[in-house]
C-alpha cells in the first residue's frame, strides 16, 4: 500500500536533518580531510596511513553483523543511537591517542561503529521524503554539511598548525553530538517498520540470485578497486611529492565543499527528474582525472581544478548511493540491498588501501595510480552495461513499504 507523506511532518523532519546534517559536516570535513595527514606527519607507516583511508570500508565490510544484530528495531532510533555512540567513542579514543598506531585504530573504531546503521539510514531516507523529492531534499541537507565543512576545514586547517591535532579533532567531533542526537526526534510514520530477522545465507542467495543487481554490484567492486587505491596514495603524495602544507589541504577540502553545494542542487533535480543509476556512471567517469592529475601535475597548484571536480563528484555519490539502492531494489527490500551494496563496498574499500599500500613497496606511487586507472577503466566499461539494463523509472513509493513476509520473494 502506497502511503502520502505529510508536507508538515516532512518539513519537519527535514530541519531536523539539515541540523544534524551541519553537526556531521563540522566533524567529518575534519576527519576526512586531516586525519590521513595527521597520521603520517606523526612517523605513520604506509599502512597505518591505509588503515585509515581503510577504515569507513572495513566498518562496511562488517556492516551486516551490526545490521543482523539491530535488525527489529525502530530504524530511527539504531540511526541516532550509533552515531552519537560512535562520535563519543572517538572523542575518548584521540584524546588517550599518543602514536600514529592509536589514532588510526580510533579511527577504525569509530567507522564499525558508526557504518553498522547505514541500511537503516537508507531506510529512513526512503521512508520520510517522498520520492518525487527525495533527491533534492537530500541535496539541499547536504548543502547544509558542505558550508559546515567549508568553515571546519579551513579554521582546523589554521589551528591544527598551532593546537595538537587530537584536541582539534576531539572539538570537532563534541560539536556534532546535539545533531546526532538530535536526530531521535525524526518521525517515519512507521514507514520502516520491518520484520525480524532474516537468514544472512538467504538474503545474499536471494539477492545472488538477482542477474541485474549482481552485474551492477559486480562493476561498482571492479571500479571502487581502482578508485580507492587512489585514497591511499594521495596523503602521501601530498606529504612525500608535494610536501603540501595544511593550510593547502584544507583550503582544497573547502573548495571541494564549495563546489558541492552547487552541485547537490544539480544533481538532486537530476536524479528525481531521471536515472539515479545513470548519473552516477557519468560522475564516477569524472573520477579518472583524480590519478591522472597527481600522476602529471607539476606543482600543488594543478591540484587546485582537481578540488573542484571531486566536489561536483562526492555530491553526486553522497545522494546516489542511497537512491541508486532504491532504484534497483525490489518493492520492499530496501534494507537487504543497501546491507549488499554496504557488504562489497567494504570488500573492495578493505583491499584497495592496503594493495596500494603493498604496491608501494615494489614500484613507486606514480606507477600504482597506473594500475589504478586500468582498473577504473575496466569498472566503468562493465557499469555502464549494467546501468543499462535499468530503465529511468518515475519514483515510486513501493519500494518504500515496510518489509513483511508478503512483500518478500519466493525463494
Amino acid at each position: 500500500m502506497t502511503l502520502s507523506h505529510s508536507p508538515e511532518l516532512v518539513r519537519r523532519n527535514f530541519r531536523i536533518d539539515v541540523f544534524g546534517a551541519v553537526c556531521a559536516g563540522l566533524y567529518a570535513a575534519v576527519l576526512l580531510a586531516f586525519m590521513p595527514v595527521v597520521v603520517r606527519r606523526m612517523g605513520g607507516s604506509s599502512f597505518e596511513v591505509a588503515l585509515v583511508v581503510a577504515a569507513p570500508f572495513i566498518g562496511h565490510l562488517l556492516s551486516p553483523i551490526g545490521i543482523y544484530l539491530l535488525s527489529g528495531l525502530p530504524a530511527v532510533r539504531v540511526v541516532a543511537g550509533v552515531v552519537t555512540a560512535s562520535r563519543a567513542v572517538f572523542i575518548a579514543g584521540v584524546l588517550v591517542a599518543t602514536t600514529p598506531l592509536m589514532l588510526a585504530m580510533t579511527t577504525l573504531a569509530f567507522w564499525v561503529i558508526t557504518i553498522s546503521n547505514i541500511a537503516a539510514y537508507t531506510a529512513v531516507m526512503a521512508a520520510i521524503y517522498p520520492g518525487s523529492e527525495r533527491a533534492q531534499a537530500m541535496g539541499k541537507v547536504r548543502i547544509g554539511a558542505s558550508i559546515a565543512g567549508i568553515a571546519a576545514a579551513a579554521t582546523a586547517g589554521i589551528v591544527i598548525d598551532v593546537v595538537p591535532a587530537t584536541y582539534v579533532f576531539a572539538a570537532a567531533a563534541l560539536l556534532s553530538l546535539p545533531g546526532a542526537i538530535g536526530f531521535f526526534w525524526i518521525r517515519d510514520e512507521g514507514r520502516t517498520a520491518t520484520a525480524g530477522r532474516r537468514s544472512t545465507f538467504a538474503v545474499a542467495r536471494e539477492i545472488w540470485n538477482d542477474h541485474r543487481y549482481r552485474r551492477l554490484l559486480t562493476a561498482n567492486t571492479v571500479f571502487g578497486l581502482g578508485n580507492l587505491m587512489n585514497v591511499v596514495i594521495v596523503p602521501i603524495m601530498l606529504v612525500d611529492h608535494f610536501n603540501a602544507p595544511n593550510s593547502f589541504v584544507g583550503a582544497t577540502a573547502a573548495l571541494a565543499s564549495m563546489t558541492a553545494i552547487v552541485a547537490y542542487l544539480f544533481w538532486g533535480r537530476m536524479i528525481d527528474r531521471g536515472s539515479s543509476l545513470q548519473l552516477s556512471a557519468y560522475s564516477s567517469s569524472l573520477l579518472l582525472l583524480v590519478p591522472l592529475t597527481y600522476m602529471f601535475a607539476p606543482s600543488i597548484w594543478f591540484l587546485v581544478p582537481l578540488a573542484v571536480i571531486q566536489g561536483i563528484v562526492s555530491a553526486c555519490f553522497e545522494i546516489t548511493y542511497h537512491t541508486n539502492v532504491v532504484q534497483a531494489a525490489p518493492p520492499g527490500r530496501v534494507l537487504d540491498y543497501a546491507t549488499a551494496q554496504s557488504f562489497l563496498l567494504g570488500i573492495r574499500g578493505t583491499i584497495a588501501p592496503f594493495a596500494a599500500s603493498l604496491l608501494m613497496t615494489l614500484i613507486e606511487p606514480r606507477m600504482v595510480l597506473a594500475v589504478a586507472i586500468a582498473f577504473m577503466v575496466v569498472g566503468l566499461s562493465l557499469y555502464y552495461r549494467a546501468v543499462r539494463q535499468y530503465a529511468p523509472t518515475a519514483p515510486v513509493e513501493a519500494a518504500l513499504e515496510p518489509v513483511t513476509p508478503e512483500t518478500l520473494p519466493a525463494s
